[in-house]
């Protein structure tokens, strides 16, 4: 990062900016280029949403809310070869409601349930339209703790590639492998198909045969082997949404690597499986999971799930999911590491409350792309952001983050709002409202027992960062979150005679349902042997603004650090025009190619003359001793083109457009 004199202009009004703390973390890995970014994430983005569009027609049922579910036990039963599945499922829940009658569970139709048990005995049920209803023997209290067993077997709905439940093959060897993103796991085991309600803990007993290991949620506790068959259980004792439950079988090879999650030295395990064909690259490539890891833990909170284990489970999709302690991996690019893992905080850890919010997972899952970007790959990061700041100006140009209509799939999953958008809006917040605020109010997201291990709504999202920064994001939210488009700078400017520089800020707005967008603009001033950064809280159009950075200035660039969802560079007006002076002012010959005279007609000596080109960069420079009304300057080594001349009086500065031919 350059190192600027950084002075921040705003009315008394406008929220407290702190000083950002840039921490480099040495690390030296493959940089993918802008393409290759694009290319990982329209393939996730593509993935996800023709499976998103399978499950739409799920609808969740009324008799969720009457029922809190406390703890499955899990028994399955799979051969990655064959499109089948059997098992039983114990589920304790906790009563709501008085006179609690049924339990209902969400299972396709296709799914047969061969008989349930309550407090050992067979229980009737009826199960048809999704939904299957386990009849009590005689009404419940409020807050009675309970439970059921169901037994079923049947030939899950399969994705053709792309969810569920799917068998395939790598290598010629069978693989089996879940996604249930957002409403699939009704298709393959009776649950509670909701967001509104987590499984507080679960035990997964998997019988294979004795050929495969099974990856899934949290714990590995054993895997033993009986004959041709082998058993393997996962024990994971934290909260955990119903579509993040999942397994995968296969050949796999396996191996660790362990990273520090907090100042007490507490590790994780990071457990890969891998096609035994893929350790040779994936095992490298994985390492990276060490620093991101860390990283997170360092700016959020310790790794949520420190105490089981973070891992990847290799499978045949293009692009991850975030399965809660273990995510399931296409591949181990950079990028898509650092996508899947952040999601472990947001996304599992705390989940978006609704699909109108999907922002709070894919959007924070961007937005941790891009610390990993700037903490891991400093030297990368400013042309980082610039290939994703110019995807969101061509393709976001009007459309909202939030996700008005959750039943049509390609708004849910909008490449340009969903993902890029939505983790830059993320980018830009924090640049607004500082460091020390933005990372306090994360922490709140991820603490509070109002969203801790639980959901959270963009709603809950802005405020734990109102508070952490005590200001009122009401109106960034409205434009940015809720509204369209994004705004056009342009800039008028000079330097007067007392090295005051006035500039003068004005925007257009891409779509008509925001008509300005209040910010602080981030103006870096430069001179020949200094720089100073200058942030200006506007607040309205063409809102005017001065300064004295100590320096004469010869240029400004527009937002250095692309901190702005604006387009860069900003368009400039070389000076603000004072018209009755600049009708005193002429300038002969125009065009010109050698000697350019330039006159005052009144009583407004000549102080000063400058040349810069169209981008403000300054070719000629002089100030004069005397004060003269006529001054001629050689420009016979300018190269012919465009450019302005700044003709600084006793009154004031104008400027006037030249050409050299």
């Amino acid at each position: 990062m350059p190192n600027y004199n950084v002075c921040y202009i705003y009315d008394s009004n406008s929220y407290a900016m702190k000083a950002r703390i840039q921490l480099l973390f040495a690390f030296t890995f493959l940089i993918q280029v802008v393409i290759g970014q694009n290319n990982y994430f329209n393939t996730l983005q593509r993935n996800e949403k023709r499976f998103f569009s399978q499950k739409m027609n799920f609808k969740a049922i009324n008799n969720h809310a009457d029922y809190d579910i406390i703890y499955h036990r899990i028994y399955w039963e799979v051969d990655p070869s064959q499109l089948y599945i059997k098992g039983f499922i114990t589920s304790y829940f906790k009563t709501l409601t008085p006179d609690f009658s049924a339990v209902h569970f969400d299972m396709i139709d296709e799914l047969t349930a061969d008989s349930v048990l309550y407090h050992n005995n067979k229980q009737s049920f009826t199960h048809q339209a999704g939904l299957l209803k386990i009849n009590l023997l005689s009404p419940l209290n409020t807050g009675t703790l309970d439970s059921v067993t169901v037994f079923y077997q049947g030939v899950p709905l399969s994705g053709n590639g792309f969810g569920t439940f799917e068998i395939n093959t790598h290598d010629n060897t069978p693989i089996l492998w879940t996604l249930s993103e957002p409403y699939g796991a009704k298709d393959w085991w009776p649950c509670k198909q909701t967001l509104t309600d987590k499984i507080d803990s679960v035990d997964i007993y998997v019988k294979t045969p004795s050929v495969y290991k099974v990856g899934s949620n949290g714990k590995l506790i054993f895997e033993k082997i009986s004959g041709d068959s082998k058993l393997t259980y996962w024990k994971h004792r934290f909260p955990i949404a119903t579509y993040l439950v999942a397994i995968a079988v296969t050949n796999y090879s396996s191996f660790s690597d362990y990273a520090k999650v907090n100042e007490q030295n507490d590790t994780v395990e990071i457990l890969n499986y891998v096609y035994p064909e893929s350790l040779e690259w994936a095992e490298p490539m994985a390492k990276y999971t060490v620093d991101a890891i860390e990283l997170y833990s360092s700016l959020f909170i310790p790794y949520p799930f420190y105490k089981e284990k973070y891992g990847h489970a290799q499978f045949g999709w293009g692009g991850g999911m975030e399965h809660q302690t273990m995510s399931f991996m296409g591949g181990f690019s950079p990028d898509l590491i650092a996508h899947e893992l952040s999601h472990q905080w947001f996304g599992d850890y705390v989940t978006c409350s609704n699909w109108h919010d999907i922002w709070v997972n894919e959007g924070f899952a961007v937005f941790c792309e891009s610390l990993c970007q700037e903490y891991l790959h400093p030297e990368n990061y400013l042309s980082w952001k610039n290939g994703r700041m110019k995807y969101v100006l061509d393709n976001a140009k009007s459309g909202s983050i939030y996700v008005e209509d959750t039943t049509d799939i390609n708004r849910i999953f909008n490449y340009a709002l969903t993902y890029q958008k939505g983790g830059l809006i993320i980018h830009q917040l924090r640049n607004q409202i500082g460091d020390t605020a933005f990372f306090s109010g994360i922490k709140n997201l991820l603490t509070h027992d109002d969203t801790k291990a639980g959901f959270a709504s963009a709603t809950q999202v802005k405020e734990y960062l109102e508070a952490a920064a005590d200001t009122n994001l009401t109106t960034y939210f409205n434009n940015w979150y809720y509204g369209q488009g994004y705004p056009k700078y342009s800039l008028a400017w000079n330097q007067d005679v007392n090295d005051t520089v006035h500039i003068t800020i004005s925007q257009k707005t891409t779509h008509s349902s925001i008509s300005f967008f209040a910010m602080k603009v981030p103006l870096l001033l430069k001179g020949a042997e200094n720089q100073s950064l200058v942030v200006f809280h506007n607040t309205q159009n063409n809102q005017s603004f001065t300064c004295k950075p100590g320096f004469f200035v010869t240029s400004i660039e527009f937002d250095p650090d692309y901190t702005l969802i604006a387009p860069h560079p900003a368009t400039f007006v070389v000076s603000i025009p004072n018209e009755e002076l600049e009708k005193t002012i002429s300038i002969a010959p125009n065009p010109a190619n050698s000697l350019l005279t330039i006159k005052s007609g009144k009583n407004t000596p000549i102080i000063g003359i400058e040349i810069v080109d169209v981008s403000g960069k300054q070719l000629f420079r002089e100030k004069y001793a005397h004060q003269s009304k006529k001054i001629e300057v050689n420009i016979s080594k300018i190269p012919n083109g465009i450019y302005y001349v700044k003709i600084e009086t006793t009154e004031g500065v104008v400027t006037k457009k030249l050409a050299i031919r």
